[in-house]
């Protein structure tokens, strides 16, 4: 048996290893940066996800807004949304005594204060309590107030109380003074709009 001429062999044979473990090399590179590859692209499929459930959010944001901007509108107009006003909760209670004839109405405003959460469920809803002290010829004269404040008021309120009591003791009195009295609470309500809100 004749021996393969190693020496002859021996270069092809440096060359072939070195080939093989180029290639080894090679194929080792090649997966890294196709890992690298896939997860750079897994990555970018996260943040393309991502950007579009954003731009699906806000669809749903631009057409909540389209949809209730003009109820938003009508209640910043008319008193509900923003800062207190005072002065046209007092305008509207006078004109309202005026109108039924309501003579010595007094009213005393408490500073707001925030609703209770069952009533604001998560809306930044406070209350202002306004008492009002108002002499009645007859009783019907309260039901009257309050329709016609009712009409006139220039925000959201509600009734919270009332309560009549008799005025004087004599059993003669003239026809046309107060024999009631009625002491009324309101609360009026607003709602502090977020900055940067719709106007």
């Amino acid at each position: 048996m004749t021996r393969p001429p190693f020496p002859v062999l021996k270069l092809s044979l440096i060359l072939v290893l070195a080939a093989l473990l180029l290639a080894g090399v090679g194929v080792l590179w090649s997966r890294q940066q196709a890992l690298d590859a896939q997860a750079a692209r897994l990555q970018q499929q996260a943040a393309l996800n991502a950007a579009q459930q954003q731009l699906d959010r806000s669809r749903q944001q631009q057409r909540l807004i389209d949809t209730h901007l003009a109820d938003y509108q009508a209640l910043a107009g008319r008193g509900f949304v923003g800062a207190e006003d005072r002065l046209a909760w007092i305008e509207a209670v006078q004109l309202a005594s005026r109108e039924v004839g309501l003579a010595g109405l007094e009213y005393r405003l408490t500073p707001r204060a925030a609703s209770g959460p069952e009533l604001a469920q998560g809306l930044p809803l406070g209350q202002t309590a306004m008492f009002l002290t108002m002499p009645l010829l007859v009783e019907t004269d309260l039901p009257r107030f309050l329709a016609a404040l009712k009409t006139r008021a220039p925000g959201v309120y509600r009734v919270h109380g009332c309560r009549l009591s008799r005025l004087g003791g004599t059993s003669f009195e003239a026809v046309n003074l107060p024999r009631l009295q009625a002491e009324c609470e309101l609360l009026w309500f607003t709602v502090a709009p977020a900055t940067g809100s719709v106007k």
